[in-house]
């Protein structure tokens, strides 16, 4: 018996299409419960860090602290059948791109995670990357919210390199951009690669 997926972590660089692709989820499945995952915090409750450490140390320490508290309650609840339908729009394979770029620590760490909450026993969460073909794509425009827009193709290169060592069985990497014209691909045809057994 196949297993059926009704959660979904959704990946990728700003402004792929992950809103569009959710949305594109909830209107063809119903009703998902979903979660949005923003930048870290540098909180006080993560203070003292441990003694010794530059300032830049302990903020970088603080927001690992946070980021990991969040990653273990996120694999919580992609294993707990009691949220059946759940949509993380972002999710832990970032940690990997930004923590390192432009945090201050390594985020290799989400791994550990996965296996010790067993995901790779999970068969009913789809992690979905979503790519950007640089040869040919024509619909990127800067919104002044990324972190460095001239690092887009370094940042990919890092989500790519992350997703293919999660331990999640059923995965799948989409190219948004249509090969030809250089614009999104039609929201349906992406939908259907997301959605498609």
């Amino acid at each position: 018996m196949t297993a059926v997926t009704n959660k979904y972590l959704i990946e990728g660089l700003d402004r792929l299409g992950k809103d569009t692709l959710i949305d594109g989820i909830l209107n063809r499945r119903g009703y998902h419960q979903v979660l949005h995952f923003s930048k870290p915090r540098s909180l006080v409750c993560y203070e003292p860090c441990p003694t010794g450490m530059s300032a830049a140390e302990m903020k970088a320490e603080s927001l690992y602290r946070y980021q990991e508290r969040s990653f273990r309650t996120m694999f919580s609840l992609l294993r707990d059948a009691t949220y059946s339908h759940l949509i993380c729009n972002r999710a832990h394979l970032g940690e990997c791109v930004y923590a390192p770029l432009y945090r201050g620590y390594d985020g290799e760490y989400v791994f550990s995670i996965e296996r010790a909450m067993g995901m790779d026993k999970n068969h009913n969460t789809r992690l979905i990357l979503l790519l950007e073909d640089f040869a040919s794509a024509k619909h990127f425009t800067p919104d002044g919210e990324s972190f460095d827009d001239t690092k887009r193709q370094v940042e990919q290169d890092l989500f790519v390199t992350a997703f293919e060592k999660s331990c999640i069985p059923d995965k799948r990497m989409i190219i948004v951009t249509d090969h030809n014209t250089g614009a999104f691909k039609s929201k349906d045809e992406i939908l259907a690669e997301a959605l498609a057994d």
